[in-house]
C-alpha cells in the first residue's frame, strides 16, 4: 500500500446518545499534503459516514473509498464502495444513508456504546498539486542486469531482472515460487499480481542492501515484504521506524499493529506512557 492508498480509521464512543443531525469527526491525518478525517451523523433514523479532505482552493483530487464497520460479533459487514472527485467547495463525500439506526445499535455498536468505522481511500488522481520529484532508482533491476539473472519478474509495465536463489534465501514465498515443484518455477519470466511497480523496486533494493528506506517509502517496502514473507526486510523497517522515522505515533501504532512490528508498538506505548506521566506530574 502507498502513500496514496490509507484506511482512516475512528472509534466513535457515545454512540447511543447522538441526536438527530448531530455530528461527530475522527482526528484528522495527513496523507500526500493533505489532511483528512471521517464524519459521521445521525440523519433521519439512519446513520450517515462520509470521508472529508481539506483540498486547497483550485485543486482537485479524485478518489475510490469504501466505507465499512463491523458488527459486535464479528460475522457481518455493513460496507459500500464508490468514487468521487473532492475539491475545495465539495470537501466530503459519503451516504447519508448507510445503515438504518435501530440496526446500528442493535448489531453493530459495541456493549460500551462504541463504533468503529473505517473507511479505505485510493487516491486516484491529483489535479493543480506540484508534480512529484520522479524517485531516483538506486539500483538498476532493468535490462542491463539480464546477463547477472536467471528470472524476469514482470510487475505491472515493469520487468525485474533477479537471481532466483538470492531472492530465495532471503523470501520463503519467494523459495516456493522458485524452486518448489510448480509449474512457474520453470519459467523465465513470472508475473506478480497486486504489488505496486515502484513499492518492489524499493523492496529489491533494500534486499540488495541499497539505502531505500524512508518515510516516503517504508509503507510500501512493508506491504511488499509482508507479500512476500521477507522478515529481514520488515526488520529493516522497523528499525527505521523506531530510529529515524518522522511519522507520528499514531501512524507508527498504526504500522507496528498492521505488521507486527512488536518492538516499534512497545516504543510507541513507552512513548505515550512517558508523555502522560509528564503531564501528571
Amino acid at each position: 500500500m502507498t502513500e496514496k492508498e490509507f484506511t482512516l480509521k475512528c472509534l466513535f464512543d457515545r454512540i447511543g446518545e447522538i441526536g438527530p443531525h448531530q455530528t461527530d469527526y475522527s482526528a484528522n491525518e495527513e496523507h500526500c499534503g493533505v489532511e483528512w478525517n471521517i464524519e459521521m451523523n445521525k440523519e433521519k433514523d439512519h446513520l450517515g459516514v462520509y470521508v472529508n479532505a481539506e483540498v486547497p482552493e483550485g485543486k482537485e483530487i479524485e478518489v475510490d473509498y469504501t466505507i465499512k464497520i463491523v458488527s459486535k460479533n464479528k460475522e457481518k459487514k455493513c460496507s459500500m464502495s464508490t468514487s468521487c472527485v473532492l475539491t475545495h467547495d465539495e470537501i466530503f463525500y459519503g451516504c447519508p444513508s448507510f445503515i438504518d439506526w435501530k440496526t446500528l445499535i442493535n448489531e453493530y455498536v459495541l456493549d460500551n456504546d462504541k463504533l468503529e468505522v473505517a473507511i479505505h481511500v485510493k487516491i486516484t488522481k491529483m489535479v493543480g498539486f506540484p508534480k512529484e520529484i520522479a524517485r531516483k532508482d538506486l539500483r538498476s533491476f532493468g535490462e542491463d542486469m539480464k546477463q547477472f539473472s536467471d528470472v524476469v519478474l514482470k510487475v505491472e509495465d515493469r520487468k525485474f531482472h533477479v537471481l532466483k536463489l538470492y531472492l530465495s534465501s532471503h523470501s520463503p514465498y519467494f523459495s516456493t515460487l522458485f524452486l518448489g515443484n510448480f509449474q512457474e518455477s520453470q519459467k523465465s519470466e513470472i508475473e506478480l499480481k497486486d504489488v505496486d511497480p515502484q513499492d518492489f523496486q524499493c523492496y529489491l533494493e533494500v534486499l540488495h542492501l541499497e539505502n531505500a528506506i524512508d518515510d516516503d517509502t517504508v509503507q510500501g517496502i512493508l506491504s511488499v515484504a509482508n507479500m512476500f514473507n521477507t522478515p529481514v526486510i520488515v526488520k529493516k523497517c522497523e528499525e527505521f521506524l523506531v530510529e529515524k522515522s518522522k511519522k507520528g505515533l499514531k501512524r507508527k501504532l498504526e504500522l507496528a499493529g498492521n505488521y507486527r512490528m512488536e518492538g516499534l508498538k512497545k516504543t510507541c506505548l513507552d512513548q505515550i506512557l512517558v508523555f502522560r506521566n509528564s503531564v501528571w506530574t
